[in-house]
């Protein structure tokens, strides 16, 4: 009999918790989740600056062009955003008209976010301040009750489970997006080769999987790529700081792990400048709950 990963739903499920678990970064993470969100909570501010300028635009616009195409979003329409960050999109789909339910577990990106919502006096606009995993659909009384499910760059939904919990919650669209193909910068590559003798690996959140699961299990979600050229230039201390921060999540940062990362970012540093260049890629997909093949 022959092999037919495509309509294999429990291959892809195979295939995601394999990633999810046995990825080199997955596997010496080292920081519980509570440690992982108070990481979060330190940077929310420069991580906000980040994402909101120029940077980010090309990402954002591309989303909202899927979600246009397809007439999704309107005035009253119903939305649910996963991992809301800073406000990225719950702020601009607020501004749409959409009544839009914010989940956030770092209470410091709640924080930035709110304040670009009194900014522009948008009231319509709730915040979950919890994890999506410890959600419960039915003492919430979200299940079946979003237009859109919408959930970008986000380890909220990061498997199987997840993913589910975000079809039972929606009535109509879930949108979902990740990174698609290569996605750690080359100092990342770098040092992590310096630091455990071993290569980074693949990204356990490649939207491969993803897509997979919901292929076999009869979805066939509108999907397209955004290539993106990224170039960013940081001071040595900087730089320094936010390679620490990356790495914090595998191993203390001492004395010594900190020299190492700081004698990388100096042999590579120009007149004190140290610039990153990379080309990624992210994946966004869009599909209706009810549409099905063979449903």
């Amino acid at each position: 009999m022959q092999f037919n990963a495509a309509g294999d739903r429990e291959f892809w499920v195979r295939q995601w918790r394999n990633a999810k678990e046995n990825s080199p970064t997955a596997k010496r993470r080292c920081r519980s989740e509570r440690e992982q969100l108070e990481g979060w909570n330190r940077r929310a501010v420069k991580y906000a600056r980040r994402t909101q300028g120029p940077k980010g635009e090309q990402r954002h616009k591309a989303v909202h062009e899927l979600l246009r195409q397809e007439n999704v979003l309107g005035p009253g329409v119903k939305v649910l955003d996963i991992g809301a960050g800073p406000g990225n999109f719950t702020v601009p789909m607020a501004r749409a008209g959409a009544e839009v339910i914010a989940l956030e577990p770092a209470v410091e990106m709640v924080r930035v976010m709110e304040k670009r919502l009194a900014e522009e006096k948008l009231s319509n606009v709730g915040v979950i301040n919890r994890p999506w995993q410890e959600v419960a659909l039915d003492e919430e009384w979200l299940r079946g009750g979003f237009d859109l499910v919408f959930a970008s760059m986000t380890p909220g939904v990061n498997d199987p489970e997840t993913l589910q919990k975000m079809l039972d919650v929606s009535r109509k669209y879930c949108y979902y997006s990740g990174h698609s193909g290569p996605r750690w910068e080359q100092a990342h590559r770098d040092l992590w080769r310096r630091l455990f003798n071993e290569d980074i690996g693949p990204a356990a959140g490649d939207i491969l999987y993803p897509f997979g699961l919901l292929y076999a299990s009869g979805y066939r979600p509108k999907t397209s790529f955004v290539m993106i050229r990224r170039v960013e230039e940081f001071t040595v201390e900087e730089a320094v700081e936010n390679l620490g921060q990356f790495f914090w999540s595998y191993l203390d940062i001492t004395a010594e792990i900190k020299q190492i990362i700081e004698d990388y970012v100096k042999e590579r540093a120009e007149n004190g400048i140290f610039r990153q260049e990379q080309k990624i890629c992210h994946g966004m997909m869009l599909w209706r709950v009810d549409d099905r093949i063979n449903a």
